[in-house]
């Protein structure tokens, strides 16, 4: 169970604690000794100071997070409209139940909900995945990538975004020509075992696939590399006292938008990666919750934390001025939550329809 009970306490995170929060979120497989040697101190000091932020709720969940577009799905950022205020109150909390129910109602018959974050304002954004013969994808694909606006009903959802194949989840691996990689039932299974324990170790994680320790291993390694998988934390915005959790969506241009260009030899001159190496390099002060949490060719959405209105400000306006930019909106995080189930389920499914098709 990743999932962690809260014990609200009035504790306020320091410089150290961010730090460590910040390495977690890139990588929340690394040790406490690998951490420690990061920041110069002990593992038991690092291991006491995480400890304590499970146990007050700041970490709130280890996940692993698929990039299900690598794996033949479609990606779709949902992004629902804001609810017009009613008289009464009592209505309005019964009114606002009853509409998120039907939102996820319906977004689960269209495909698999990855996550969902609430937003200052009531508004909800929902990452899904569908299959390629979905009724979805039929609607949307044919209507072009670039300005998709419509789905369900219109009193639900604001805007609809398809997010171009993703090339990995860490900005290092855009740096490196990639394939779509071809997983077999064994690297589902080794999936599947993550996404129910993300701290799982290597040996229960062979013994529950029934491989040797040695190819597990492998198997993890070849994941990471190949930006199929990403560990990472969520975090409790309302119990980061003294800081703003906020996201950034970002629209990049496409390549071949602007000013013209020569024709680049290689793929490792992505926009998308462009931005994502100046975030990086020019926003060091601004600690990355999610690093990112995804990226694709035309969409970066990461989560920050600031210290006050005016750094998110001019973080956001530093991210307006990059040439690879089209455009950028700005959400403050209430609550984030990760749909463990959906994905199993989807995986189950992949895993049926492999041993259904005799493929290895």
């Amino acid at each position: 169970m990743n999932i962690i009970e809260v014990n609200n306490q009035g504790y306020t995170l320091d410089s150290t604690d961010r730090k460590i929060i910040g390495l977690l979120a890139g990588d929340s497989r690394l040790s406490y000794a690998r951490i420690g040697s990061a920041l110069n101190l002990t593992r038991n000091s690092i291991k006491t100071r995480v400890k304590r932020m499970i146990s007050i709720g700041i970490i709130q969940e280890y996940i692993v997070d698929i990039n299900f577009a690598l794996l033949d799905h479609n990606v779709y950022y949902i992004i629902t409209k804001q609810e017009e205020k009613r008289t009464n109150k009592n209505n309005n909390k019964d009114s606002s139940h009853a509409r998120r129910k039907r939102i996820i109602e319906y977004l689960e018959r269209l495909g698999d909900i990855l996550a969902e974050i609430e937003v200052l304002g009531e508004i909800s954004i929902f990452r899904i995945a569908t299959r390629a013969t979905s009724i979805i994808n039929r609607e949307i694909v044919g209507k072009g990538h670039s300005d998709v606006t419509l789905l369900l009903d219109t009193n639900l959802v604001e805007k609809v975004v398809l997010a171009n194949t993703a090339k990995g989840f860490q900005y290092k691996v855009h740096k490196k020509q990639q394939q779509r990689p071809l997983l077999t039932h064994t690297d589902l299974q080794i999936l599947r075992c993550l996404v129910l324990n993300p701290q799982i170790g290597i040996i229960d994680m062979a013994n529950l696939v029934s491989i040797s320790t040695r190819t597990a291993n492998r198997i993890l390694n070849k994941l990471k590399d190949n930006g199929v998988v990403r560990f990472s934390i969520i975090c409790n915005p309302s119990l980061m006292k003294g800081f703003v959790v906020f996201g950034l969506l970002i629209y990049v241009n496409d390549n071949n938008e602007g000013e013209k260009r020569e024709q680049e030899k290689d793929k490792n001159n992505f926009n998308s990666y462009k931005v994502l190496e100046r975030l990086y390099r020019e926003t060091t002060e601004y600690p990355f919750l999610r690093t990112p949490i995804i990226s694709h060719d035309n969409i970066i959405i990461v989560s920050v934390f600031g210290n006050d209105v005016f750094a998110i400000d001019s973080m956001f306006k530093r991210i307006l001025s990059f040439e690879e930019v089209k455009k950028a909106e700005l959400y403050v995080f209430t609550r984030i939550k990760y749909h463990k189930e959906s994905i199993v389920k989807e995986i189950d499914f992949i895993l049926n329809s492999k041993s259904q098709s005799g493929m290895p």
